[in-house]
Order: C-alpha cells, then structure tokens, then sequence
C-alpha cells in the first residue's frame, strides 16, 4: 500500500507541475511523466501496484470528465479480466478493444492473462491514445493501437475475443450507420449497438464479445434489430448484472454482456448464464458466485 501512494503521489505532483508550469493539460502532462519512469523508480514495484497507481493518476484527471469517457472503474476492469480468462482457453490470444480510452479496461485484463496476449486496440482521441500507449509500454503489454473512429472500416485480423465498455448514445454520421444490421430505421443510430456489431465482425467464428452494458440496453431495442442479431449473427451466453450498490443512480447501473459467434457444429449452452453479483467487497457470497461461474463455464461452453 505504501508503494501504491508513493507512486500515485509521484505520478499526480508531477503531472500537476508541468500542467501548472508548461500550461499542459494534466493528463498530457501525466503522459510525459509516464514516459520518463525508468527502472529506478518501479524495480521493486510489483507490476499490479505500478498498474494500479497508474490508473488512480488517471482517473485523478477523469473526474471532471462526461460519464462516456470516465474509465471503467478497476474493480470492473478486474473482474472482465477474469471472464476473459475463462472463455479463452488457448494459447497466443487476441484481444481487441473498440474505444480503448485510456485503456483502464485493457490494461487490468491484460496483467490477468498470458504474457503472450496480444491486444488490438482502437480510440478516436489522441490523446487517450497516447497516454494508454505509454502505459502499454510502461508494463510491457504488447498492444497494437489503431487511432481512428472504431465504427469506421478497421484493417485487422480477426481477433479471439472482443471487448468495450460500450459509451452509450447516438452516432452521427449516418452514413457510415447505413453499413451496419443495427442501424435505426428512424433517427439516428445508437453507437453503442453498432459497436456490438463491428467488435463481433472482428471476431473469429466461435469467438467471444465482453461488453460492459447498460441494464437498459435491451429496452432500447425498440426496432427488434438487437433481438434478431443475437439470434441470428452472435449468441448471448451471458449477462451478469453489476451490484446496484455501486452506481449511485439505478439507471446508471450496468451489467457484463457475454456474446459468443456462431461456428458450425458448436453446442449452444442450455441455458444462459443469468446472475447478479454481489457485492466484490463480500467476500464470501462473491467467492461463492465465482465458484457457480467457473462450473457454469467448464460445463456449457464447449
């Protein structure tokens, strides 16, 4: 713990004085102070609390930001890391992740799995991309940055499994919409619908999509598009509902979406997996529904 607010405190006092000194903004600022750690300041830092303190300084300069661009909170991140780690049973995986940010998300999946995981990852911002870059290098995570509009054509192999915290609204350009299934027939599209669909076109057959959602994400399906999607182009396995204790509005609540690709000849699960998490901080019932997962996992995915 010590190590973590000597770190965090490092990273946060100086990326404070370049934004004050230079006139920079700070998460620039947090940037170029990331690029200059060298060894002597992490060497007897372990990975984790390096990757930890990295991502309070980040959200140290989110908090004044849109709830879209606020980085998904660790635990989250934390706890897709080990769903992604379940599903994908192989070796030499890849990862991509439409709307990376600042790769909060990216990073805590990637310190879970193998040190051969590579990453795709695609942000429209320059400077999330970069900042997210210099953590990549940071921690020595093999991440491929892409920066661009994820929901435009992207030049990339197919990838093992998919993921974004999706930022829910409407996407402007109509006509990139006009390419994809879930585009509205009515008004604008809904961005986080078709960044469903352009992960899963990434995704080689069988392979999996982890999406953190709003609960209300099926509400919005008023079209009946989504409904018809997923039982025709990619399955729902999954849904795991966050516990509601950590949002402070129940409509702000969400909830993991585990969607699988069609291969022919794969055995659908009978049944979807269907629970609401308790509290991460309750140890017990969180080990308990943790356990369910694994057997969930091991018994209906083939």
């Amino acid at each position: 713990m010590e190590s973590l607010e000597k770190l965090y405190k490092e990273l946060t006092q100086q990326a404070r004085k370049l934004e004050r000194d230079l006139d920079m903004p700070y998460l620039e600022g947090l940037t170029e102070v990331i690029d200059r750690l060298n060894e002597r300041h992490t060497e007897n830092v372990e990975p984790e609390t390096v990757r930890k303190a990295v991502s309070l300084a980040i959200l140290e300069g989110m908090k004044q930001a849109q709830p879209n661009h606020l980085p998904t909170p660790d635990s989250v991140a934390l706890f897709a890391g080990y769903l992604i780690g379940k599903l994908i049973k192989k070796e030499d995986v890849r990862l991509l992740d439409l709307g990376s940010g600042t790769g909060g998300m990216l990073h805590a999946v990637l310190s879970q799995l193998p040190k051969d995981t590579v990453a795709e990852a695609v942000e429209v911002d320059e400077t999330l991309i970069r900042l997210s870059a210099s953590v990549s290098e940071l921690m020595d995570y093999p991440v491929n940055y892409t920066h661009q509009d994820a929901l435009r054509p992207l030049l990339l192999d197919p990838v093992d499994l998919a993921m974004a915290d999706l930022p829910i609204g409407y996407y402007p350009d109509e006509e990139v919409s006009k390419t994809y299934v879930l585009k509205r027939d009515e008004g604008m599209s809904y961005s986080h619908f078709l960044l469903i669909e352009q992960a899963m076109n990434y995704v080689k057959p069988g392979g999996f999509g982890v999406f953190v959602i709003p609960n209300g994400l099926f509400q919005h399906d008023t079209e009946g598009k989504l409904k018809q999607y997923f039982e025709t182009k990619a399955h729902v396995v999954g849904i795991l509902q966050l516990p509601l204790t950590m949002f402070k509005q129940e409509q702000s609540a969400k909830s993991y979406l585990i969607v699988r690709n069609h291969l022919a000849g794969m055995t659908m699960p009978k049944q979807a997996l269907l629970a609401e998490l308790p509290s991460f901080t309750d140890a017990r019932a969180f080990g308990g529904m943790v356990k369910q997962i694994d057997e969930w996992i091991n018994t209906e995915l083939k």
